[in-house]
């Protein structure tokens, strides 16, 4: 299988493709694998895609494509510059999405689309004619299905309730990349926060030292969180081991609810779970200063 594209999707679909017992190869026109997170994961998590069997060719530039019966000839210039080809049985174009606006015939409408197709609202998701709203993946932003279910309580509020809710209010929105380990976020990482130039303390920790990654037989793993400087706030955390898409939430909780890292530090977990790791991550011992 061939997979044109390097990003959430289409490892997710290469990592699920790969353990069903496919042949794996990504193709991806970036040079930069992951170019969001920070290189300490992204390096972690192409070595272990690797190690699994997966094939990426980075910087490359697909041209053409030719199906030649049941398989498909794909041509593309490779990372010197050369014409190459590979023969897959199956192809999946996984290069990104943009809203579904086209033929909603809002050119016969006033709603306002944005450079990428997606309808432009304000914080409370009213388009700009009056009494119309637009709901989900189709106004941009973040594509989950939860952001879409938490527009839906926003226009909610706004028509039935205390018109309090927002997208200015809504708080960071964690994410998973269903991978395995799977890789999980929310608020901040290093590459953002220097970005921003926002100062930060720093807590690390290898899925090694964590009881529930031995029992479940997978070392592979690395959690990193940040923390305010000037208060005991989380900026953000990113997590790649086992279960972290149920961790991410709780880090996720306390952001909203500003709690103090330390109130994670010092709860008591139950034990043998992943969520105890927290216990350890936002140990003193575990903090780099920056």
């Amino acid at each position: 299988m061939l997979i044109i594209g390097s990003g959430y999707i289409g490892l997710e679909f290469a990592s699920m493709m790969k353990k069903y017992g496919s042949s794996v190869t990504v193709l991806d026109h970036s040079d930069q694998f992951l170019a969001r997170e920070d290189e300490d994961f992204s390096a972690r998590i192409k070595k272990d895609l690797e190690k699994d069997g997966i094939v990426f060719r980075l910087g490359v530039n697909v041209n053409q494509i030719n199906d030649e019966g049941n398989q498909t000839r794909i041509h593309f210039i490779n990372e010197k510059g050369r014409d190459e080809t590979i023969i897959a049985d199956k192809i999946l174009v996984a290069t990104g999405r943009k809203a579904n606006t086209d033929e909603l015939g809002l050119e016969n409408t006033t709603v306002q689309l944005g450079q990428r197709g997606e309808i432009v609202v304000n914080e409370k998701l009213e388009t700009g004619v009056k009494g119309v709203w637009a709901v989900g993946d189709v106004h941009g932003g973040q594509q989950f299905t939860y952001a879409s279910l938490d527009d839906f309580r926003i226009i909610q509020d706004q028509l039935f309730g205390e018109q309090k809710r927002s997208l200015n209010n809504r708080g960071p929105l964690p994410y998973s990349v269903f991978i395995t380990p799977a890789l999980s976020s929310v608020g901040l990482n290093e590459k953002r926060a220097e970005h921003l130039g926002i100062q930060y303390r720093l807590f690390t920790l290898d899925a090694t030292s964590i009881p529930k990654s031995a029992i479940l037989s997978q070392p592979k793993g690395f959690l990193k969180a940040l923390v305010a400087k000037e208060s005991d706030e989380i900026l953000g955390a990113t997590i790649y081991g086992e279960e972290s898409y149920e961790v991410i939430n709780i880090i996720s909780l306390a952001m909203k609810a500003h709690l103090p890292y330390t109130l994670l530090r010092d709860q008591i977990y139950t034990h043998p779970t992943m969520t105890e790791a927290l216990n350890d991550l936002f140990a003193t011992v575990n903090e780099k200063i920056i």
